[in-house]
């Protein structure tokens, strides 16, 4: 569903009215008029008491909440701050170079960040804005009047599983975080404090859980985009999967996701497809044609083109086959992909090349040896510049859910019946298939490597590393490697509570 073709209307975010708004205010959004923050074109004066009361202006307010994933501004969207930034720069499979006073992702790369780190406050932002756009509709949708009540509660049901999966981002950047369910004052608002880790899991998890029967299996092709069924049970499984391992660790979690996970896996070939080869799920003419669920892109200077391939990829010559016009790299020769990440691949692996380029021809004609990702860059593309390109990310796809699966059955001691989930991947990968006979320790082994190398660059190795409570040992490691001068602890799987927010609203800060 590209919100850019809904009838005649264009929706359209006023970021300067939003800026940096603190959760005081992004929570209190509801109380002033929709022009300020959400505008849909044509207006027609439009203001609180009349929207939200038909159902065109529901369908346009959800979409409103798609949006809020999307490059709404320089910025970038979910696929940039919460998944490139936040989680996959955080992780071994990057390596930032350089120190560049007008970016994060060094201070993040080397856990230099602090509560004044500025996309520590994006995140919070962004999420919660999107929180914000999905309480007003759900305070308001059961007076609306539709034609069809199968429709309001297919909207009903998007909007709950979106705001879930917001409180599922921030949780798992920030831990405990203010549960806000309604549209509220900013007297409410400032005295809602931080929600311990098990109540908001029962939160989101009980959100999406209710709004599986309200989706669709399917959409037509003018609707491709929205959440599906396959994505609340895969997006439940990914939920249930996370809190049972660290810092949860609810151990009665794992069969509710191996419940959710396999419900995914049965609808292959009718709900869900396994793609014939890697390079088809990273081609804009495939989107949503393979991913379970996914941030919509489009292309064509209407502020909904993803910047994410500008920011990791350097600024080929006109010589590379890789060249794009308007698509200089974001963050010059600061940031690439370690050479770590590089040397996970297996000989053979048909990944590697679709994923990173370890030289290329440069601006100068020149050849330069480096490595970075040029997984979501697609040659010959026309762009207007470097946010504008059209391919969409991957929240979550179906390979997540077969190797999560997999990990489910060899935790349950059934590693002969886990096997073949992987080698359906690494089969497709051009690689030996594993054996049955493998013990389940090796098994673990090979299914993490696996994992690393299927998703890098899609921001999923970071939180399996903290959810294995690995991430100590992997990057203290990756640090002496490379004679960084610096060790974390579990303290650091947690990003810190913006200052601003510490400051109005007296939370505690992160360890």
């Amino acid at each position: 569903m590209k919100t850019t073709k809904i009838n005649k209307y264009r929706l359209q975010f006023n970021m300067k009215n939003i800026g940096k708004m603190l959760i005081f205010g992004a929570l209190t959004l509801g109380t002033v008029s929709c022009e300020d923050d959400l505008m849909l074109e044509p207006e027609n004066n439009i203001t609180q008491t009349s929207f939200y009361t038909t159902e065109l202006q529901i369908q346009q307010a959800v979409s409103g909440v798609y949006s809020a994933m999307i490059n709404a501004s320089s910025r970038g969207g979910f696929d940039v701050n919460f998944y490139l930034l936040a989680s996959e720069v955080r992780s071994n499979n990057y390596n930032a170079i350089l120190q560049n006073g007008n970016r994060d992702y060094y201070a993040i790369n080397r856990f230099q960040d602090t509560s004044s780190t500025e996309e520590m406050q994006v995140l919070w932002e962004d999420a919660y804005q999107m929180i914000t756009y999905a309480n007003k509709i759900l305070s308001r949708i059961d007076e609306v009047p539709f034609a069809n009540t199968a429709t309001k509660e297919q909207y009903r049901s998007e909007t709950r599983f979106l705001r879930a999966y917001a409180y599922f981002e921030l949780m798992r950047s920030f831990g405990k975080v203010p549960l806000v369910t309604k549209p509220v004052s900013p007297e409410e608002a400032a005295q809602i404090q931080r929600t311990d880790l098990a109540t908001l899991y029962d939160f989101v998890t009980s959100e999406i859980e209710a709004s599986v029967g309200g989706l669709k299996d399917i959409y037509d092709n003018a609707n491709k985009g929205r959440v599906t069924k396959s994505a609340a049970h895969a997006m439940l499984g990914r939920i249930y999967l996370t809190g049972s391992g660290y810092p949860l660790n609810n151990s009665s979690y794992v069969a509710k996701a191996k419940d959710h996970l396999f419900t995914v896996i049965q609808g292959e070939g009718q709900f869900v497809t396994f793609a014939p080869t890697y390079a088809d799920l990273f081609k804009s003419a495939n989107d949503n044609k393979y991913h379970i669920f996914e941030i919509q892109h489009i292309s064509g200077g209407l502020s909904q083109g993803s910047y994410l391939p500008s920011y990791v990829s350097p600024n080929f010559g006109t010589a590379d086959p890789l060249y794009n016009a308007q698509s200089s790299l974001y963050s010059a020769s600061e940031l690439g992909v370690s050479q770590s990440l590089i040397n996970a691949y297996e000989p053979g692996d048909l990944r590697k090349a679709v994923t990173v380029k370890t030289q290329f021809i440069a601006a100068n004609g020149q050849p330069d040896n480096a490595n970075y990702f040029i997984k979501f860059r697609e040659p010959g593309k026309v762009i207007t510049n470097r946010y504008d390109w059209p391919i969409n990310f991957p929240i979550i796809r179906y390979e997540d859910v077969l190797l999560m699966y997999a990990e489910v059955l060899n935790t349950q001691g059934s590693t002969s019946a886990a096997v073949p989930y992987v080698n359906k991947i690494r089969q497709r990968a051009g690689l030996t298939p594993l054996s049955t006979s493998i013990s389940a320790s090796d098994f673990t082994t090979a299914l993490r490597k696996e994992t690393r190398v299927e998703f890098a660059g899609e921001g999923v190795y970071w939180h399996d590393l903290v959810r294995w409570n690995i991430a100590v040992s992997v990057i203290n490691q990756a640090a002496a490697d490379l004679n960084y001068n610096y060790t974390i602890t579990t303290n650091d799987y947690l990003y810190q509570i913006p200052l601003s927010q510490i400051q109005l609203g007296g939370y505690e800060q992160n360890p």
